[in-house]
């Protein structure tokens, strides 16, 4: 089994959503004797160790300016920028099939050079509907006029997938979406890297929220959950996540909420695990959220909203929901009485072990790749 695998960005090391997916994917194939020939795009995440270990090759393509990338003008900025002539003579030296890893990924499987290969897709959402409540989220106009241009060039792009022999969705919700405009569209489950539930029995120290800051929808969040739930509850509070600091502090102000900035992988973890109450409120229900499954293998209690658990609802069952500020005020109140215990812990086992693991999860691309 061989497989080149283009990827939307560098996943290594793999501390947010879209690459922790694609990172433990090319782990689980490589476990399972496929010889992977990576390419990742970068921009920020710049080339490092820790993926030739899992790689026959590795290549990197660092992205192409946002002028250039705009003037490419049917196309989204995010896809414009990875087209790459470099990768299309790297794709070029072998016939072995393409598993374009995003959307974004994918300009180049258009390509002439391409026609006849074995090509695959996977999605990590509808990125028009996913752009679109960016946009909603974002409070610079400049950034919310661009991210809404690009909801309606996605909305073109995202309908011409012939090129591909399968198309693989992360949630059944953008698997039915997708149908509509191919015929093999199959559920592929977010891969993690977990293999077991390592949630703590008991109490835990402090409520916790954690993402990413510079994506305005977890701002939105963070915003929501200060200026109506965080300042009405007596409980050690601490927000975590990359540039935390700097898009928080003044939200913070005079509050009991301890900031922590740009945690690691294992800090990370560490404050998750350690919390009493994961609180993850969404504004997004399009794709499935990482920070949800890492928490729910990690951590004690978790309350969420509707939008949080809408792709995957199965997990209403491993989730305290909520549907108002009032509803999340009184969920909180009753979770810091209650212990973390074992039956909740078999509960999280019978349903995250079952769908939500990588091994078999990972078949699914293997049977349909390899074994058609």
């Amino acid at each position: 089994m061989k497989l080149n695998i283009v990827s939307l960005d560098n996943p290594f090391p793999p501390n947010y959503g879209g690459v922790i997916d694609i990172f433990y994917k090319l782990k689980s194939l490589y476990d399972q004797g496929c010889k992977i020939y990576l390419h990742c795009f970068y921009s920020d995440r710049i080339p490092n160790v820790g993926l030739e270990c899992y790689c026959e090759e590795v290549y990197y393509y660092q992205r192409r300016s946002l002028i250039i990338s705009v003037l490419s003008a049917s196309f989204p900025f995010v896809v414009a920028s990875r087209y790459s002539k470099k990768l299309i003579k790297n794709l070029s030296k072998n016939s072995y099939p393409i598993l374009f890893d995003g959307l974004q990924s994918s300009l180049v499987s258009r390509e002439r050079e391409f026609k006849r290969r074995k090509k695959y897709l996977r999605l990590h959402n509808v990125e028009s509907n996913y752009m679109k409540q960016l946009s909603k989220a974002e409070t610079g106009w400049a950034r919310k006029i661009g991210l809404r241009l690009d909801s309606y060039k996605y909305k073109v792009f995202e309908k011409k997938l012939k090129q591909y022999e399968a198309i693989f969705t992360i949630s059944k919700p953008d698997q039915k979406f997708y149908q509509n405009f191919h015929n093999n569209v199959y559920l592929l489950n977010a891969l993690h890297g977990h293999t077991r539930i390592k949630s703590c029995m008991g109490f835990g120290d402090y409520i916790l929220y954690h993402g990413n800051f510079d994506v305005s929808e977890n701002f939105k969040a963070a915003r929501f959950l200060i200026e109506n739930i965080f300042n009405n509850i007596p409980f050690p509070i601490k927000i975590a996540g990359k540039n935390a600091l700097k898009k928080l502090q003044s939200l913070t102000k005079n509050t009991n909420i301890e900031i922590i900035n740009n945690p690691d992988k294992e800090k990370m973890e560490r404050l998750i695990s350690e919390a009493h109450i994961n609180i993850l409120p969404t504004f997004q229900s399009t794709g499935v959220k990482l920070k949800l499954i890492n928490s729910l293998f990690l951590g004690r209690h978790c309350i969420v909203n509707d939008a949080m658990t809408a792709p995957v609802p199965i997990l209403n069952k491993l989730c305290i929901v909520s549907s108002s500020i009032d509803e999340f005020i009184n969920n909180i109140a009753q979770a810091i009485k209650l212990p973390f215990s074992k039956k909740n812990t078999k509960h999280r086992k019978d349903v995250l072990l079952k769908h939500f693991n990588d091994l078999e999860n990972s078949k699914v691309l293997i049977d349909q790749i390899f074994n058609k």
